[in-house]
C-alpha cells in the first residue's frame, strides 16, 4: 500500500508542476480538472488492484466484493460529482481561478481511495 501512498503524492506534485508550467495551454477549467484527476487517479488504480488481489483467497471473501463495488461506485461517484462543480463553477459570471479546478479533479478519487487504503491496510 505503502506504493499507492507514494504514486499519490508524486501525481500531486506533478499535477501541480504540470498545472503550473503549462497554463499558458491549459486555459479551459476543464482542462485543469482533468490534469488534477490524472494525479491521484494511478494511485487510486494501484490500491483498487490490491483490494482485488484479495479475492483471489480460497474462499474468496464476499464482504470484499461488496466493498470493492463500493469503493469503484464512490470513484465514480466523486467524478461526476466534481464535474458537475466544475460545470456549475464555469457557469457563474465570477471567474474562479485555477486552482480550485485544479483541486476539484484530486479530490475527485480521494474519499474512495482513502476507504481502499483503509480497508486493504
Amino acid at each position: 500500500m505503502t506504493l499507492s501512498i507514494w504514486v499519490g503524492v508524486f501525481g500531486v506534485l506533478a499535477g501541480v508542476l504540470v498545472s503550473w508550467r503549462f497554463r499558458d495551454r491549459l486555459r479551459k477549467p476543464e482542462r485543469y480538472w482533468l490534469v488534477g484527476l490524472a494525479a491521484t487517479a494511478p494511485a487510486w488504480i494501484i490500491a483498487l488492484t490490491a483490494l482485488l488481489d484479495g479475492l483471489s483467497g480460497d474462499p474468496p471473501d464476499k464482504t470484499l466484493r461488496a466493498f470493492l463495488a463500493a469503493s469503484s461506485a464512490g470513484g465514480l461517484l466523486g467524478v461526476i460529482a466534481t464535474e458537475f462543480c466544475v460545470r456549475w463553477l464555469k457557469a457563474q459570471t465570477t471567474k474562479a481561478p485555477a486552482l480550485l479546478y485544479w483541486f476539484l479533479g484530486t479530490v475527485a478519487l480521494v474519499p474512495s481511495w482513502g476507504l481502499i487504503l483503509w480497508r486493504v491496510s
